[in-house]
């Protein structure tokens, strides 16, 4: 099979598939995006949108999902699928990984932008930056972590003359002082995450009695958390389940497409769970209802501190990869709440301490102590003030199209910004 066809073909794990090449009329403004995950295309969904304020006339050709196409982007490649975690689950498939970056950077010279944005996502697109670097202005929209870890990340990643658009303020100083071009603009969760109705009509949407405890269920954006999370879950809702008989819990998809990969895992322990898509609107009234939240490490634990909802941070990988995650982590901590207080706000369960006994137990413990859930809900919600208010997508859109000199005294747009 040659290369080029096998681009075409689904690649288990890391696969996405071409889209048809769509006709582009003739623009003046051409900016291309590239994310990768559920969580990139959300948020690049946000952007994608605020630049269609700022720009109607741009053209917006993207490696990204179907949120990011329905914001208005032209998808050219779904990578919402390519998400892998740790060295022992990157390396089966790197072959894969460069065929894909040798076809992202294809269709970036093609396109001819005048600005590339990449959104989150590092494993790939700090390796596509260094393809890209000199070739044509990029901007970085919500950064590799580097705050939080040991080592000279910050000042790689400066080296690649990116304009980064960070969403926390620590991370803003450590690639300032880094030597980077870097704005602090915030994290579009602000904006996004917000509850549309009372908790009590949402339970009441849900089928959950008044008086029963819920708990949210979220165990994760890529394959392999659902698979090394999902059977922890399962017997620890369980084991919950014969002190607190009336428990319910709500399961938040990250995307349709896990539905029968969820379903099969929850099906043998014949735990009632409703399933709700996540980063949608339905997702987000469904945790804001509920009295308590399990969440996988990463952009979900950002989701339940917008919305006031405390929760147990939970993540387990490979011992290789866990062992080399402690290595270089220069904090304690996984959750972002907890990076942003600058000590544990959520208590955590991570690699070996990730059981179904020490997870059953923390979910009874904390069901039972209203008094413990409201101080905690009480400390995320003024952790929401440093998240930099809302406008974080135009911010950054503002940023990226200066970048590109489509706004501002070097370029033109149809409307005024400060």
């Amino acid at each position: 099979m040659s290369a080029r066809t096998f681009l075409r073909e689904p690649i288990a794990g890391v696969s996405g598939r071409a889209f048809r090449r769509q006709p582009v009329a003739a623009a003046t403004a051409r900016i291309f995006l590239v994310a990768g995950e559920v969580s990139g295309d959300t948020y690049g969904a946000d952007l994608v949108a605020a630049l269609r304020r700022l720009r109607p006339d741009v053209d917006l050709p993207a490696v990204g999902g179907p949120r990011m196409a329905a914001a208005g982007a032209r998808l050219l490649l779904d990578s919402s699928g390519w998400g892998v975690v740790g060295w022992t689950e990157v390396l089966p498939h790197l072959p894969a990984f460069l065929l894909r970056l040798s076809q992202v950077r294809g269709l970036i010279e093609a396109a001819a932008p005048q600005a590339v944005v990449l959104i989150d996502f590092p494993g790939f697109n700090l390796a596509l930056a260094r393809r890209l670097r000199e070739k044509v202005p990029i901007a970085y929209f919500l950064p590799p972590m580097v705050s939080t870890r040991r080592g000279q990340r910050a000042r790689r990643v400066a080296r690649l003359g990116m304009r980064l658009l960070a969403a926390f303020p620590f991370e803003a100083d450590a690639y300032r002082a880094a030597g980077a071009d870097v704005r602090f603009v915030g994290h579009p969760a602000v904006d996004r995450v917000r509850p549309s109705a009372p908790p009590e009509v949402t339970r009441g949407l849900l089928g959950v009695p008044p008086e029963a405890p819920l708990v949210a269920l979220l165990p994760g954006s890529r394959r392999q958390e659902l698979r090394r999370h999902l059977p922890v879950i399962v017997e620890a809702m369980a084991r919950v389940r014969v002190h607190l008989p009336v428990l319910r819990a709500v399961l938040l998809l990250a995307a349709p497409h896990y539905r029968a990969q969820v379903e099969a895992s929850l099906r043998p322990a014949g735990i009632p769970v409703v399933l709700v898509e996540g980063g949608t609107q339905a997702g987000y009234d469904a945790l804001a209802a509920s009295d308590f939240a399990v969440i996988a490490s990463g952009t979900a634990t950002l989701e339940a501190l917008c919305l006031g909802i405390p929760g147990v941070v939970i993540y387990r990988t490979s011992s290789l990869d866990y062992w080399v995650a402690r290595r270089i982590a220069s904090v304690r901590w996984a959750g972002l709440p907890s990076l942003l207080a600058g000590r544990e706000v959520m208590p955590e369960l991570l690699g070996d301490s990730l059981t179904p006994q020490r997870l059953a137990a923390t979910l009874v413990d904390w069901l039972a102590d209203t008094p413990r859930r409201i101080r905690q809900q009480e400390e995320l919600r003024a952790l929401r003030a440093a998240l930099a208010g809302a406008g974080a997508a135009e911010r950054a859109a503002a940023e990226v199209l200066r970048l590109a000199r489509l706004l501002g005294p070097e370029g033109s747009s149809t409307i005024q910004t400060t």
